[in-house]
């Protein structure tokens, strides 16, 4: 592509872009500005291609695009299907899919699917109609007439112009109108096009569209729904995460990152071997570090860090393979490998094309826990009434922390794999407290160090009784920390 030609095909990534937002509410919008991005700036032979001068009205490119305008595309109403050969009869999907520019149905969808996980049917009412249900309720979109994608209003398309020079692809000029007070809206071409690449970078800073709600794991991502971007100049919601990778690193990170992106672009994904200096091989950053062959799998941001989700080899154990989380800052190096030059066993596309993110979500689901690879086992703790029903109940903690009765906790202690003289100081501990007492047991990874910070930060608010070994790390942890404040 030149500077001045825009020839990109509707890829979900490009409309992901234009639209600013969730496609999956802004796909009409995002597919109109690829077209009006085509008609301003297609090669010499793209049918879409207009002739306009170095300025134009809105007016003149109507003209130009669509037939019949004086009698069908004036005035501030939805325009009939008056003519099959004006662009206003094509639906979305040919646009997509079935025009000269279009692109492989079933390829487009995946990569849609990918973004926007939803039933086949929604997806097929997104292309024949832009808007699904979910979307409908609440919302000011309608349906398209018989799903043509510039069934809208000439002020519809000036809103989609007015978008196109705020991202920079259009610039606009107010002159005066003859001997009128009013003014003349004025649009010219830029001399040279945005860069999308540098604009998907610029989109992804503000944490604008790429699927967000697919990011995020919860209801936090209808926030970036509504309030993602300013509302009459003031930006109305702010998140302040706790990120601990030092700003010196910011560059090396920005490299893995786009190295990976590059890879998970592949249709097939290949394994790579990084250069890892691990905090639990007592490594510092600046230590030289020592080289894994994995299969990346995903990025998880989670406790003040992003961490590389990858199966292979790792610091716990070179010879064992298996899952583990790299955060990301203490990768030092990243290279991409072909599966002809790995010869390590247990370690095949085979093996690794079934490790997936989805794979990781169930595990993670099994048991509480960041380090999702590492076997669990019950948790039984008790929490201050009063600290339970303000921090705990109502809240998405209750699906963790399951409640259970006095007398079952009570059978869970005396049915534990404890050893004899340590169950019986369990439960001499246990009977001394009170059954109004809040009891919960929960699947916990053994020896995940983020939960046991967790149960640290709750103080004498919560108890440990199982299992054994950790209701001791527990006790110890506090008699160090009191020994610092005797006097």
């Amino acid at each position: 592509m030149s500077d001045t030609t825009f020839d990109f095909s509707p890829a979900v990534e490009l409309l992901q872009l234009l639209a600013r937002g969730s496609l999956r509410q802004n796909l009409p919008k995002a597919v109109r500005l690829w077209v009006i991005l085509r008609s301003h700036y297609g090669g010499e032979t793209d049918p879409l291609k207009l002739q306009l001068g170095e300025t134009f009205t809105y007016s003149n490119w109507s003209q130009k695009f669509f037939t019949e305008t004086d009698r069908y595309h004036k005035d501030y109403t939805i325009p009939p299907n008056h003519d099959p050969q004006c662009p206003c009869a094509q639906t979305i999907s040919h646009w997509l899919f079935d025009s000269d520019l279009g692109v492989d149905k079933e390829e487009w969808q995946q990569s849609f699917l990918k973004l926007y996980p939803m039933p086949e049917q929604d997806l097929e009412r997104l292309l024949s109609a832009g808007i699904i249900p979910e979307t409908k309720k609440g919302s000011n979109q309608k349906c398209l007439p018989e799903g043509r994608l510039f069934a809208v209003t000439s002020k519809n398309l000036q809103y989609d112009f007015n978008a196109l020079v705020e991202m920079g692809w259009l610039r606009v000029q107010k002159v005066p109108q003859g001997n009128s007070a009013r003014l003349k809206t004025l649009y010219s071409r830029v001399k040279e096009l945005p860069n999308p690449a540098i604009y998907s970078e610029t989109a992804s800073s503000h944490l604008e569209g790429v699927g967000v709600g697919n990011v995020i794991l919860n209801d936090l991502a209808d926030f970036f729904d509504d309030f993602g971007r300013s509302i009459n100049g003031e930006q109305r919601f702010f998140l302040d995460i706790e990120y601990i990778v030092r700003r010196q690193l910011s560059q090396q990170i920005n490299g893995i990152r786009k190295e990976l992106k590059e890879i998970w672009h592949q249709s097939q994904i290949s394994p790579i071997k990084i250069t890892y200096a691990s905090a639990r091989n007592f490594q510092r950053h600046q230590d030289e570090g020592e080289q894994y062959i994995v299969y990346p799998v995903c990025i998880y941001y989670s406790h003040r860090a992003p961490y590389l989700f990858a199966f292979g080899q790792n610091p716990g154990d070179e010879s064992k393979i298996d899952w583990y989380d790299y955060r990301l800052d203490r990768i030092q190096s990243l290279q991409k490998l072909k599966w002809d030059e790995v010869d390590i066993a247990g370690f095949s596309p085979k093996t690794c094309q079934s490790k997936t993110p989805k794979q990781i979500e169930q595990f993670r689901a099994e048991a509480w826990g960041f380090d999702f690879y590492k076997p669990h086992e019950v948790l039984l703790i008790r929490f201050e009434r009063y600290f339970h029903s303000r921090y705990i109940e109502g809240t998405e903690r209750e699906e963790i922390f399951k409640q259970i009765p006095y007398k079952l906790a009570q059978s869970l202690i005396n049915n534990s794999n404890s050893q004899a003289e340590e169950k019986q100081v369990i439960l001499a501990a246990f009977k001394a407290r009170s059954p109004s007492d809040i009891y919960c047991r929960v699947n916990y990874r053994v020896g995940d160090y983020n939960a046991i910070m967790r149960l640290r930060a709750w103080g004498p608010e919560v108890e440990v009784f199982l299992p054994g070994h950790l209701r001791k790390i527990m006790a110890d942890d506090i008699e160090t920390t009191r020994s610092f404040y005797r006097k």
